[in-house]
């Protein structure tokens, strides 16, 4: 029994040694593959993005002084409102633009819808068509942005020594306490976004998404440098004039961005997150390659054709089935995104050589996408 035991733990020893030997000899190549959507919108290719309801806005610009606060509310007129939504839009265009999934469909009928109503109302028309969109994108958003104008009061003691220059000097030893303006500039908002895929036929709402995003800056205002500058400058014992610590602000280099900066990149934060539930999404990777019989198949795979590679190495694969091959082909099946093919390949290799690390690597990566995306398995189960 001990020898038996001892010639089965050589015998995996030996298969594991075989296994790193074979992955360490195989060249590694970056890959673009895509990552699967959370949401299956697998039957949803031609997406139009409709406008952003404006649900409520609130532009603030609040200023300090001598103690007393001042709010000053900033009215949009209707033109304003509509830049900002377009502006939100365009975020989301530039998003879903990007991905190698959906084709945006540019169309004046759907942009000009300007909330739900609209876009219930269009689709229930008697006769209606959509020949070339499949679903629409559309949403609403809340604001509040608040701008500050105000200063930081506070008192400092102010230290100067001057040693004695001679015998007869006593030198000079002052302390000057003041109270010392610190003007500062700061702005914070918030923007809660509502976006939603509806398909057209039938019509049924795909995904939605209601977020949150803040934003806060601040510049100026009393800082460990901004009173080593005041001290640095104390030569005398004329305390320095106020003016000459309140320039500091205005001559500073930093800027608050603008609301319409502020806006899109808030935006832009909570239509990612968006995207990637709908839409797949593409990331480098690094893989090994197989060293098969084919022997272009890893410089078209690096050449990111892998259309070429696939063709290639399914009609070697068909007139001689080398596991090696399959893998490749499975890598390729993999990059473009058809999960179901990558599985069935990545298979056929392992079974072949059930002992190959690298086989089992490739089919694990299928499995562990399985569970991550039930969605996906659904795909793999209708094949």
């Amino acid at each position: 029994m001990k020898f038996l035991n001892n010639y089965i733990f050589n015998h995996l020893l030996l298969i594991l040694l075989i296994s790193v030997i074979l992955i360490s000899g195989c060249a590694k190549a970056t890959l673009t593959v895509r990552s699967p959507a959370e949401i299956n919108t697998r039957k949803i290719k031609n997406v139009a993005v409709g406008g952003f309801e404006i649900g409520r806005i609130m532009l603030k610009y609040k200023t300090e002084r001598n103690g007393v606060w001042q709010t000053h509310p900033v009215l949009l007129n209707e033109e304003q409102q509509k830049s900002i939504s377009r502006s939100v839009r365009a975020r989301v265009i530039n998003l879903l633009t990007a991905t190698p999934y959906f084709k945006v469909i540019f169309s004046d009928e759907f942009e000009e819808l300007a909330n739900d109503e609209a876009l219930q109302q269009l689709v229930s028309v008697r006769g209606y068509k959509t020949k070339n969109v499949d679903a629409v994108i559309n949403g609403k958003l809340w604001l509040e942005i608040e701008r500050t104008d105000g200063v930081d009061l506070s008192k400092e003691s102010l230290e100067y020594f001057r040693p004695p220059r001679s015998r007869n000097s006593l030198g000079l030893n002052l302390t000057v306490d003041q109270v010392v303006w610190w003007p500062y500039k700061s702005t914070s908002g918030t923007l809660g976004l509502e976006i939603k895929m509806t398909r057209l036929l039938p019509t049924e709402v795909v995904a939605t998404t209601f977020e949150t995003r803040t934003y806060s800056q601040r510049i100026g205002g009393r800082s460990g440098e901004s009173f080593q500058q005041i001290a640095d400058s104390f030569t005398s014992v004329l305390s320095p004039s106020k003016s000459s610590m309140t320039d500091s602000i205005e001559s500073s280099a930093d800027v608050l961005p603008s609301f319409e900066q502020i806006i899109a990149d808030m935006a832009l934060s909570i239509a990612s997150g968006f995207v990637r539930r709908v839409a797949v999404t593409e990331k480098v990777v690094s893989y090994p390659v197989a060293e098969g019989s084919f022997p272009n198949a890893k410089i078209l795979i690096e050449a990111g054709a892998y259309d070429l590679a696939i063709a290639q190495l399914q009609q070697a694969t068909a007139e001689n089935p080398d596991p090696n091959d399959l893998y490749n082909l499975g890598l390729c099946f993999e990059a473009i995104g058809d999960f179901g093919l990558a599985q069935t390949t990545y298979r056929e290799a392992w079974q072949a050589e059930p002992e190959n690390l690298l086989f089992a690597q490739g089919l694990g990566r299928i499995e562990r996408l399985r569970r991550e995306h039930p969605q996906l398995q659904r795909q793999l189960e209708s094949r």
